[in-house]
């Protein structure tokens, strides 16, 4: 450190304003997030035991079934009411459960290798809210009348869940014959002395035979609700795309691969550092997914063995760890060996916490910096939602990073941890490190080096708030005008300071917003986790703080640990690199040989093994027809479009209805090939031409429906 920072005055200052910031957030941060006034007085384990016995109780499945738990938020009921039914405020109401409970506990108990299992949900206190029964079609039961069948509900909704059933007025009911001849009945009812503005707060029973098998609460969404969403998103979306795009072209593409080609031919990489940081970062990532096993099981098959499920669940954990680890690895290096070069008086990153390096000032301050800025950037976010909300009408979701889901993880505090990680130190790698690391190394070679530095450091600004714009919020670039000044003050810490203090700042800022459901639970379990999240949290400083005990003494950094005193090692490096070259370049030079007999061979396997034929008719007209067919449809039925309506057309093998899929696939299966080309075109759905009539200007989304034929 030089200049000002060195002043007890100014880290009295930094403390100060960080500490008013950290109140100011502390204070402000409940109306932003609703979340954060939510209490979890139910655990995982409590909620796996209370549906067991409640699932025993009402003889809901048979004893032994397996169990997993998922801490589930309505997220359509959540957007809707903070959009178009009184805001944030009218959606922390909703938190307290009493007139409808967006979170909730959700346990499925099922055995593998058969259809029948249940559901029983929770509130966040534990207190019971509905269950599901999934029976076979082949199971026995009762053929009663709609008017029994009902009489059966409402007597166990009432003696079972307390349900009052005073609000609500029957609004729907169907029924359903199946196989075995047993009736099923659906009832679905609505409150009426509650409404959520045009949205309605419904109950639904379900009473298959003589037995109720369901009882669930949910939020009717209006469609027109729906549509604007839809069309608020595309735009968040678009925006996230093109930034994205330009991300992986420029900082991917030229800032990573090609730039690593590049240090390679110069000796001035290094790898092994940054593979370990890598298998480090996707280490915990992956560790995090094997203690969500318990909650995977939430979306097992039953029909799929449980082997292939473990090995699944092991592929995908082993995949996160070694292809995850891989290219965080080439991120890293890319990073540190382009900022090594470009910023000769950063302390070199892979020796910060080194015993010469850790005990200094320079380290101390930019650890200490990196923390005390945390507080600042969380009152700037609660400032910014809370000046836009109120005064500019615009809206950011109240759970950007924060995934209540965790909670069903046998150990929730380590998605937290390592995704804050993962985007702190990747992202500061990638937006930060790598393109102004560049600009400086271009713009020193044509003599424009400031110059560069700062075009570039507001473009990698823009690059990344827009790549985030892909959350929702209202207008769509809110998400950009929020992240870009955040974006370029550390553009500027990295510039003075190096990546240490951007990463820290970064990681712990994700980390306590990814990290807030944890620290909602009470209990022993929900101290464990919060335990584990504030001592990861507290490891970069704890290192520096080992190490001054360690020396004794506060240390001046060695001039030896300056990015610009770093040197390859000339004779070691020639050691080391000529033995693989050579070796590669005959690998290599036998393999290109080898390419055209491999690629002959590969033709001819693929003519005398492959399959030319198609199992399904091929299309009898064209797209003109098509197109001419649908507008004949329309013009019989009386329909006629306005010239801003767009035509569309495409082909499908089948129609795009999961159904129609399962017909196909069913058949194909059971069956036999014979069958299936039997049916095709009859009762399947042969492939066909499918031509969307759409508008996209003037009016209402909610307006502007498509019609297909």
């Amino acid at each position: 450190m030089s200049g000002i920072t060195r002043k007890p005055a100014f880290w009295i200052v930094f403390a100060v304003v960080s500490a008013c910031s950290g109140v100011f957030a502390w204070y402000y941060f409940p109306q932003a997030l609703p979340l954060i006034n939510l209490d979890v007085s139910m655990s995982r384990e409590d909620a796996v035991v209370q549906a067991a016995a409640m699932a025993d109780r009402l003889h809901l499945i048979d004893r032994g079934a397996r169990e997993a738990a998922l801490f589930t938020h309505d997220g359509t009921t959540q957007n809707f009411v903070e959009l178009e039914a009184g805001g944030k405020p009218a959606f922390t109401r909703l938190l307290s459960g009493d007139l409808y409970a967006p979170y909730r506990w959700e346990v499925r108990l099922f055995k593998p290798g058969e259809i029948a299992e249940a559901r029983v949900s929770f509130k966040p206190d534990g207190t019971p809210y509905g269950f599901s029964r999934k029976l076979p079609e082949s199971a026995p039961g009762a053929a009663l009348d709609a008017a029994a069948a009902r009489a059966i509900a409402e007597k166990s909704a009432r003696d079972d869940w307390s349900i009052d059933f005073s609000p609500y007025k029957l609004i729907e009911q169907s029924q359903k014959e199946q196989v075995s001849k047993r009736v099923d009945h659906t009832f679905t009812y609505e409150r009426e002395d509650e409404k959520l503005g045009d949205g309605r707060i419904r109950l639904k029973l379900v009473v298959s035979g003589d037995v109720l098998s369901g009882l669930g609460h949910f939020v009717f969404v209006p469609e027109a609700f729906e549509r604007r969403y839809a069309e608020l998103r595309a735009a968040n979306n678009t925006i996230a795309n093109v930034a994205s795009l330009s991300a992986g072209v420029l900082y991917g593409l030229g800032g990573c691969i090609l730039a690593v080609l590049w240090l390679m031919r110069k000796r001035g990489l290094l790898w092994k550092p940054a593979l370990a940081a890598g298998a480090i970062v996707a280490g915990i990532n992956a560790i995090a997914l094997l203690a969500n096993f318990p909650q995977a099981w939430f979306s097992f098959d039953t029909a799929q063995s449980t082997t292939i499920f473990w090995a699944q669940q092991i592929g995908i954990a082993a995949v996160v760890a070694i292809g995850g680890g891989l290219a965080l690895a080439l991120v890293f290096m890319a990073a540190e060996s382009l900022s090594r070069r470009a910023f000769p008086d950063h302390p070199q990153l892979w020796r910060l916490w080194s015993r010469n390096a850790a005990p200094t000032a320079a380290v101390l301050g930019r650890t200490l910096g990196g923390y005390l800025f945390v507080p600042i950037e969380l009152g700037l976010i609660a400032a910014f939602y809370l000046v836009t909300n109120r005064y500019f009408g615009w809206w950011q979701p109240s759970e950007i990073l924060t995934d209540p889901n965790i909670l069903g993880s046998a150990l929730p505090a380590l998605s937290p941890i390592g995704m804050a990680l993962q985007a702190g130190f990747m992202e500061e790698c990638l937006f930060r490190a790598v393109p102004l690391s560049l600009a400086a190394l271009i713009g020193a070679h044509f003599g424009y080096r400031r110059t560069l530095i700062g075009i570039t450091l507001v473009l990698e600004s823009l690059i990344f708030a827009a790549a985030h714009a892909n959350y929702p919020g209202f207008p769509a670039y809110s998400r950009l005008v929020e992240l870009i000044g955040p974006a370029f003050i550390w553009g500027l810490i990295f510039l003075r300071f190096g990546l240490l203090p951007t990463v820290i700042l970064h990681a712990l800022f994700d980390l306590i917003l990814m990290s807030l459901p944890v620290f909602l639970v009470r209990g022993h379990v929900g101290e464990l986790n919060q335990t584990i999240v504030a001592a990861a949290a507290l490891v970069p400083l704890l290192v520096v703080l080992l190490r001054r005990a360690s020396a004794s003494a506060w240390l001046a950094l060695p001039s030896s640990l300056l990015n610009g005193a770093w040197s390859p090692g000339a004779a070691r490096v020639r050691d080391t690199v000529a033995r693989p070259r050579a070796a590669a370049g005959a690998w290599a030079l036998r393999f290109q040989r080898a390419l055209p007999i491999l690629a002959i061979l590969g033709v001819i396997a693929i003519a005398l093994t492959g399959s030319f034929r198609s199992d399904v008719p091929s299309l009898a007209i064209g797209r003109a027809e098509a197109e001419a067919a649908a507008d004949a449809a329309l013009a019989a039925r009386g329909v006629n479009l306005s010239p801003e309506w767009r035509r569309y057309s495409l082909t499908r093998t089948a129609p795009d209805d999961a159904t129609q899929w399962q017909w196909h696939s069913f058949v194909w299966r059971e069956a036999g090939q014979a069958a299936y080309h039997k049916l095709i075109g009859q009762w399947l759905a042969p492939p066909l031409w499918e031509v969307r009539y759409a508008r996209f200007e003037g009016g209402d989304v909610a307006d502007r429906a498509e019609n297909g034929a």
